[in-house]
């Protein structure tokens, strides 16, 4: 289980935030459909255990979870690499887990905010 990081990193929000401004409920819209199509990539790639689509799948959500400050599921990301690297289905099964309860810990929290 990784350590407890935060869900959401405030500075990067308020940096987005200030950044976009009348755009950055657009730019939540939009990852939030990106975070549900990176998880069926995870979930498909690991029940046909093509270990290669589930490494890249889980490299790029990371970087766009790393983007948005989503730090707690950029790690579970990382870990998901890692896992796909060893071609470890026990640990990526656990990990993709992990990620589905992390996205829906934080939809909510960018939900009230888009």
């Amino acid at each position: 289980m990784p350590e407890r990081l935060s869900d959401l990193d405030p500075d990067v929000q308020t940096m987005l935030r200030d950044l976009m401004q009348d755009d950055y409920g657009s730019l939540l819209r939009t990852f939030l459909q990106d975070t549900d199509r990176r998880l069926c990539q995870l979930h498909d790639s690991l029940a046909r255990k093509n270990w290669e689509a589930f490494r890249q799948a889980a490299h790029s959500f990371k970087g766009s979870c790393g983007n948005m400050g989503a730090l707690a599921l950029s790690k579970a990301c990382q870990q998901a690499e890692e896992a796909a690297h060893n071609a470890d289905a026990a640990a990526a099964a656990y990990i993709c887990n992990l990620i589905d309860h992390l996205c829906l810990r934080i939809r909510p929290q960018l939900t009230c905010h888009s």
